[in-house]
């Protein structure tokens, strides 16, 4: 994407993020309901007129907007039964709406969304560590400022820290508990280079 200006890479990044992170709260929605026999009647990411859209075997509509700033799961039947018209109620499949659920299995399709983005960001982390792996504190030096101790000790950039005054050093806050105490005191450093 290096070849769009920098504007248009942030928004598309915006919109690709939003959209994965709201297909996957209305896709735990989406699971808990048809888990708990309550009927789903549309599934949408994104709202306005459809860009797409298709109605599966079991009649759930499926939707991508043009503006993909959210997206909604219609359950059968989730209006309260006393605002919805007779004939719109007489239309509502028998023991599959949103309502004629115990308390329980509803809190179980509420919650599930914010459960659902929870386990999103929890794979997510777990994917990255184990592709990348868990930064590693090491005593390779970074940088060397000028007229510091390190400068004038003749330290440089890339040298790699193995021992302080004999003692085995092999992580940055090894180096750091050692050097502290020690301010203006002599330190032998065993280095690789």
């Amino acid at each position: 994407m290096d070849f769009l200006p920098e504007p248009i890479r942030t928004v598309l990044s915006f919109v690709l993020v939003l959209g994965v992170l709201v297909f996957f709260h209305e896709l735990g929605h989406y699971l808990a309901a048809r888990w708990r026999g309550i009927h789903v009647e549309r599934f949408s990411v994104g709202f306005g007129r459809a860009i797409a859209n298709w109605t599966d075997k079991r009649g759930t509509e499926w939707r991508v907007g043009w503006l993909p700033l959210g997206g909604y799961v219609k359950l059968h039947g989730q209006e309260q039964p006393e605002d919805v018209a007779d004939e719109v109620r007489a239309q509502w499949r028998e023991g599959q709406t949103f309502h004629e659920k115990p308390v329980r299995d509803r809190a179980i399709v509420v919650a599930a969304g914010p459960a659902a983005n929870f386990l999103l960001a929890a794979l997510m982390f777990a994917g990255l560590y184990m592709a990348v792996g868990r930064p590693a504190a090491t005593t390779a030096i970074g940088t060397v400022q000028e007229s510091s101790a390190a400068a004038r000790a003749g330290l440089a950039v890339g040298d790699r820290i193995i021992a302080l005054d004999g003692q085995p050093v092999s992580r940055f806050e090894e180096v750091q508990r050692h050097i502290q105490p020690r301010h203006g005191q002599s330190v032998q450093v065993t280095m690789l280079r």
